[in-house]
């Protein structure tokens, strides 16, 4: 198996300009995080970390000096047990989110580099009998400098005119009325068999989600997403008694917040950046909590192409993944690997070359700094 021999960071940053909103963000810069990972037969991983923050250089900070260091030199097939000690050191450094952001990066990479010592695509590496495809769903809906009813209808008719059987808009940043004004128009523009997800960012009680719910046609609405408060598991199991097809929680990273979602509140689906919750190997996890159960996981991505190419092969392999989420705003790198103009999501198909299949186009790369961290772990002296 191929050791780790370089890691290299890269950085980009998309300029949004404040023009458009949800009820969380307004959408000025967003910064994109990849970790770019060599090994000794000569390929190249590539993945992603989830990045929300003002500027990206905490992160790197992180993984350049907490990180990094300890995959240095390391066999592809002892990399999870490196991850399971960080993160088992997590408890005392209390980094757990942080980490886990970066740890997705490296996984991404990694599995990125075995596909391709393999010589297959990253979604028959992991499962030689997936379906190999993917269901997509156009993500935009968000509130605008000047945007009116009749703009967003044409932008979720636009979506349905483009191939998207299932659309997601913003709500929650007007009042319910308007709000639901928003939705009729956008569910009107669009063809009667097409659907809807609405997503709330946190903004309802679960008594206003549930009004919402039911002033809303019956059969279109695919999921309302986040209707409450991310703790409020009371209000999200009352809703899907309710029979309100919950989604949640886009970056939540916590194993036993996820099992409560799904065992206690029993949401319709289970929301997951790839890139936010570890990587590959994280979202293969959530599919074992939701095996059996009535929930499916669904895979968010609001960055870049590297990001949906990652979650587009996990949902290729895995038959739990619903859908993944095409974002009309979030399209860094999406020209450069055929997401872009133009885009069908009824005829994409992914890459049939090894491993994720794309690479940064002319990357700003950034080298890891390795000084000011150990080379690996220092284990405790253990008592007899």
């Amino acid at each position: 198996m191929p050791r780790i021999t370089r890691a290299t960071l890269a950085t980009h940053a998309n300029d949004l300009g404040g023009k458009l909103w949800n009820p969380a963000i307004r959408w000025t810069v967003k910064h994109a995080v990849f970790v770019v990972l060599e090994d000794d037969a000569g390929n190249t991983g590539l993945g992603e970390c989830w990045c929300f923050d003002t500027a990206p250089e905490a992160l790197l900070a992180f993984l350049r000096t907490e990180v990094l260091p300890h995959f240095e030199g390391v066999d592809l097939a002892h990399v999870e047990g490196i991850t399971n000690r960080l993160i088992d050191r997590a408890t005392l450094t209390a980094r757990h989110g942080i980490l886990t952001s970066a740890l997705a990066g490296i996984d991404l990479a990694v599995w990125d580099l075995r596909s391709q010592q393999d010589g297959l695509p990253l979604w028959r590496k992991l499962n030689a009998n997936g379906s190999g495809t993917t269901s997509l769903y156009a993500s935009g809906g968000l509130y605008g400098q000047d945007k009116t009813v009749h703009d967003l209808a044409r932008e979720m008719a636009g979506f349905a005119a483009q191939g998207f059987g299932l659309s997601k808009m913003k709500i929650g940043g007007l009042s319910m009325d308007e709000d639901l004004a928003r939705v009729h128009a956008a569910l009107a523009a669009m063809p009667a068999d097409a659907k809807l997800i609405v997503d709330g960012v946190y903004s309802y009680s679960a008594q206003e989600a549930r009004q919402i719910y039911e002033a809303l046609p019956e059969g279109r609405i695919e999921a309302f997403q986040s209707p409450v408060k991310a703790f409020d598991f009371a209000g999200m199991a009352e809703l899907s008694r309710a029979g309100v097809p919950v989604m949640a929680l886009e970056a939540e990273y916590r194993r036993e917040v996820h099992a409560m979602l799904v065992h206690e509140a029993q949401i319709a689906f289970l929301q997951t950046a790839p890139i936010a919750s570890g990587g590959v190997t994280g979202v293969r996890a959530l599919a074992d909590l939701c095996s059996g159960t009535r929930t499916r996981l669904s895979l968010e991505v609001s960055s870049t192409g590297v990001a949906l190419m990652a979650a587009c092969h996990i949902a290729a392999a895995e038959p739990l993944v619903a859908h993944v989420e095409y974002h009309s705003v979030h399209q860094v790198y999406f020209k450069e690997f055929g997401l872009g103009p133009g885009f069908d999501p009824r005829t994409f198909t992914l890459p049939g070359s090894p491993g994720l299949g794309v690479s940064l186009p002319e990357p700003e790369l950034s080298a890891a700094n390795y000084g000011n961290a150990p080379a690996a772990f220092q284990e405790p002296q253990k008592r007899p």
